[in-house]
């Protein structure tokens, strides 16, 4: 993960390969895992399940998660996504006795097709488009 060097650090303002502190790293774990009830709770809000949290656009282009009280980046909110994903994947893959690959490239060449789909302005079923 590259992190940005402080100015005046003598990097001339690349970004330096480092470990970060316990506590950075602890704090964006906890926003992640915010980011990731926003998700599931929208999730299950679309699904007929529960409210939708009101999430806003703030001026800096971060996102205000209301029921949460926490402002997230997009990569914060990217990092949650991914990891919500790759946990249903290995979950999915390991019932099925699968390897992830079975579950993921079928999915993957589904989400492509769709996409070359809209590329071409063709029409999908509603339940496949992402």
């Amino acid at each position: 993960m590259a992190i940005e060097a402080p100015e005046g650090s003598g990097t001339g303002g690349h970004a330096w390969q480092g470990r970060p502190a316990e506590g950075d790293r602890r704090s964006r774990q906890v926003t992640e895992l915010r980011a990731a009830i926003s998700l599931v709770g929208s999730a299950a809000a679309d699904l007929g399940w529960g409210d939708r949290p009101d999430v806003r656009v703030l001026p800096d282009g971060r996102l205000w998660l209301d029921e949460l009280q926490v402002a997230v980046s997009g990569a914060q909110v990217y990092q949650a996504a991914r990891r919500l994903l790759a946990a249903q994947l290995r979950t999915v893959a390991e019932r099925a006795g699968v390897p992830v690959g079975e579950v993921a490239g079928p999915w993957l060449l589904s989400l492509h097709t769709n996409e070359a789909m809209l590329a071409l302005d063709l029409e999908l079923p509603q339940d496949d488009a992402a």
